[in-house]
């Protein structure tokens, strides 16, 4: 294994999981702290305690694999990775970038021939974001693909949905209607125990991510505009932007699910919201879970279930008048108090 200086080296502490980051090439550690810098004030793990996560980026071949054994558990135009339960190991390539995962012991390798432009992208976001999702869920805190708002009360909203669903979009307007942020694209759900109050006894800790700001979005909100101008980082579709530069506030830390929101770009169409069934609602979310070890994703699913049987849920169709779609959301959201 390649050592590592020092000085190349970055933790931090999310919902009680130490992270640190380790890398040979000083541009993966500034691409990871615009996505984790929320996380950095935090208080570290307890001395001598080592981080529960290790992400280790390595410039180099990538690592071998076992021969056999292992099934496909996420594919995607760019490549795929795969699950040998023999081992633990979640591991694969994702546009030229190679991951070697043991969720259980909570260390991931990531390596690609050098970390510039879009092995750049690959490596601190997708496979990133894969590797931490599944050792999250190991340690009880359950991803959910979706955007995320609350209120001054810490009553939230979810936006769920594919990409070019419309999330980030609607996560924009809601935060200009005043909601709090928790993310935009990716969040946790977590067990909070049987309280009669919050129904399935879910919350979501948050996961604020650098927001992208893309030619659509800065168009239709003028005030940021100005953070779309000039070049973009080589690799990179859009402009990465922290939620605290483009809004001059905080982001939140979590909140009480009370509505899921699934919404649908339609343009050419006034803004409107139907409910939905929490049968066809599971059908959407469940998707999204990658089938790994047994427990662990039952227990993905189980969280799921419980948030589905606290929140209401809706379609919302974004269309031409986006203020509009955010008002219906914002009053479902107190409808549900």
């Amino acid at each position: 294994m390649t050592t590592l200086a020092p000085a190349l080296r970055r933790s931090y502490a999310m919902h009680g999981a130490g992270i640190e980051l380790r890398a040979d090439d000083p541009a993966v550690l500034e691409a990871m702290d615009l996505r984790l810098r929320g996380f950095a004030a935090a208080a570290a793990p307890a001395p001598g305690a080592g981080p529960a996560l290790r992400f280790e980026f390595v410039s180099g071949p990538p690592p071998r694999l076992p021969r056999a054994g292992g099934r496909p558990v996420y594919d995607t135009p760019h490549g795929s990775l795969h699950y040998f339960p023999e081992h633990d190991l979640l591991a694969g390539e994702l546009g030229g970038v190679a991951l070697r995962c043991r969720p259980g012991s909570g260390g991931a390798l990531i390596t690609a021939p050098e970390f510039r432009s879009r092995a750049l992208y690959f490596a601190t976001h997708p496979v990133t974001t894969v590797a931490l999702m599944e050792m999250m869920e190991r340690r009880g805190r359950f991803s959910l693909h979706a955007g995320c708002l609350a209120d001054a009360d810490g009553n939230g909203v979810l936006l769920c949905g594919t990409s070019g669903a419309g999330k980030s979009t609607l996560t924009l307007a809601l935060a200009r209607a005043g909601l709090g942020f928790l993310g935009d694209d990716t969040v946790f759900l977590e067990r909070s125990g049987p309280d009669p109050a919050q129904r399935g006894g879910i919350r979501v800790l948050a996961f604020p991510d650098a927001l992208g700001l893309g030619p659509f979005a800065a168009g239709r909100f003028p005030e940021l505009a100005h953070f779309a101008v000039g070049p973009l980082a080589d690799g990179f579709s859009k402009r990465l932007h922290r939620y605290e530069q483009l809004f001059g506030r905080e982001p939140l830390r979590a909140c009480v699910p009370r509505a899921i929101v699934f919404p649908e770009v339609t343009p050419k169409l006034p803004s409107a919201i139907t409910p939905l069934a929490r049968g066809e609602a599971l059908l959407r979310l469940v998707p999204d879970v990658l089938v790994t070890q047994p427990e662990s994703t039952q227990s993905h699913v189980t969280a799921i279930a419980a948030l589905l049987a606290q929140a209401d849920c809706y379609t919302v169709r974004s269309g031409h008048d986006l203020e509009r779609a955010a008002d219906l959301i914002h009053e479902a959201l107190a409808q549900n108090l």
